[in-house]
């Protein structure tokens, strides 16, 4: 073993919150490519932990860590550069180090933003966070992405097995590990996403990589459930196909959650996808209004196919019988209030099974945020920002937009409202036949309740609104 010593952080939205969405696979691989290179290696995930500072401050004293790495998202950097202040004020000898988004999208300024950073990562560190460690040899490393991603170590769970990552929307989906199965958008031309900017080119682990894990996953580690977080499974590819008949002839049974787009599921895929064990699905609808639709760059078919293609999937939702989480933007720029209706009446009455509400944001690095800029209505200084009537953008404040949200998730999955949703949602449980997912799900529809109808989306600090 040798005389490092690595603390690896996955940050908080917030102090105190516990958020257990997913595991925080990027800290987790790059743990594994450091144990296999025999360096001491311990991974926090704060939002899963839900620890205070001051907890994390008695950590960081008791243990002798000689490099903190900490992943940097836009929203979160300043609770990220406190942290780093806080373990240069109680080591100042440790080496500190910044990956992941923010540090892409201020390649120039990171260092100007936060005195106690030492090197900072911009792209894909598995294959180069050991060279980082023990023998750095600049400020700031451009890595770009890895194209062969079976050269990636598997993460290392240990690190979090004792959390339980079991939620998705309030729903219970049992004792969870994540998986990527490929990195990168297909698409990657939505107008209102940073991940064009942050060159994050579509690529594919080997299909055979993918059942090794997932066999690990089942037998060897136990979890009863998968969520896999890609941008978005082509089920209608061959690829993603050659994978789940691999997971059927394998007998790996074990039951899992992914993202999509509507237009990539069709019969054929949905039939597999069943078989294969999807239990449920999330889908990014943004916006059934055939302007929305061309604005956001949402489809390469005219835009008012966009409904027909959502109209599709959750037909075969209903038909296959996994559930369908669909999420949608309120307050778009221009947007009106008919028209921000028109998607909530769409989503009541369509046979998606939950719907989620989040109210419009400007993230850095993409072209709506770009065109804002260049028109004046923001700064290059708002990173990650609620659209507001201040902007000259839209006529609601960003607490009405908030509070839209709030009751647009209340019109469409209120069970007073809805009633047949959730007879149709508890057939869909029993025809899975995981009756132990079955009885937690029934059990919390209190839970669901104030999740889904009775909270924001975000609750944010009024200083986080347009960071």
């Amino acid at each position: 073993m040798s005389e490092e010593n690595v603390l690896l952080i996955h940050p908080p939205f917030q102090w105190g919150v516990i958020d257990r969405f997913c595991q925080p696979l990027g800290v987790l691989i790059l743990a594994s490519a450091l144990k296999n290179e025999g360096i001491k290696v311990k991974v926090i995930d704060l939002a899963a932990e839900g620890w205070s500072q001051k907890k994390l401050a008695n950590y960081l004293f008791q243990n002798n860590f000689t490099h903190i790495g900490i992943t940097t998202i836009s929203p979160f950097r300043e609770i990220v550069y406190s942290i780093l202040r806080m373990a240069k004020k109680i080591n100042p000898k440790i080496i500190t180090i910044v990956g992941g988004p923010h540090p892409t999208l201020q390649k120039k300024e990171i260092f100007s933003e936060c005195e106690a950073i030492d090197y900072a990562v911009s792209g894909e560190a598995e294959l180069e966070i050991v060279n980082i460690i023990r023998d750095p040899k600049k400020k700031f490393y451009d890595l770009g992405c890895i194209n062969d991603l079976d050269l990636v170590p598997l993460p290392d769970r240990s690190h979090v097995r004792h959390l339980a990552y079991n939620e998705l929307s309030g729903i219970y989906m049992g004792d969870s590990a994540t998986m990527k199965w490929v990195r990168g958008c297909p698409w990657r031309k939505c107008r209102f996403c940073t991940r064009t900017e942050l060159s994050m080119t579509y690529r594919q682990k080997s299909p055979e990589k993918i059942i090794e894990e997932i066999a690990i996953i089942q037998h060897e580690l136990k979890y009863e459930n998968i969520i896999v977080i890609d941008d978005s499974l082509k089920f209608n590819s061959k690829y993603i196909q050659k994978i789940l008949k691999m997971k059927i002839k394998e007998g790996l049974d074990i039951p899992f959650w992914a993202l999509a787009r509507a237009d990539q599921i069709n019969e054929a895929g949905a039939k597999l996808m069943r078989r294969a064990g999807l239990s449920g699905i999330q889908i990014g609808l943004e916006s059934v209004v055939p302007r929305f639709v061309e604005m956001y760059r949402k489809t390469s078919f005219p835009s008012h196919i966009w409904r027909e293609k959502l109209d599709q999937a959750f037909e075969l939702g209903d038909k296959y019988n996994f559930i369908i989480i669909a999420s949608f933007i309120i307050g778009a720029p221009t947007e009106k209030a008919e028209e921000i209706w028109y998607d909530i009446n769409y989503c009541k009455n369509s046979k998606l099974d939950f719907a989620q509400a989040f109210p419009f944001q400007y993230l850095k690095g993409s072209e709506m945020w770009a065109e804002a800029v260049e028109n004046g209505q923001l700064t290059s200084n708002h990173f990650y920002t609620y659209n507001d009537k201040k902007f000259g953008t839209t006529t609601y404040t960003t607490q009405e937009l908030l509070d839209l949200a709030l009751e647009a998730e209340n019109q469409i999955n209120s069970p007073f409202l809805n009633p047949g949703r959730y007879v149709r949602i508890i057939r869909k449980f029993i025809k899975q036949k995981n009756w132990l997912i079955f009885r937690h799900n029934i059990s919390r529809i209190p839970v669901l309740f104030r999740k889904l109808i009775l909270e924001h989306p975000y609750e944010l600090l009024p200083d986080e609104l347009h960071g």
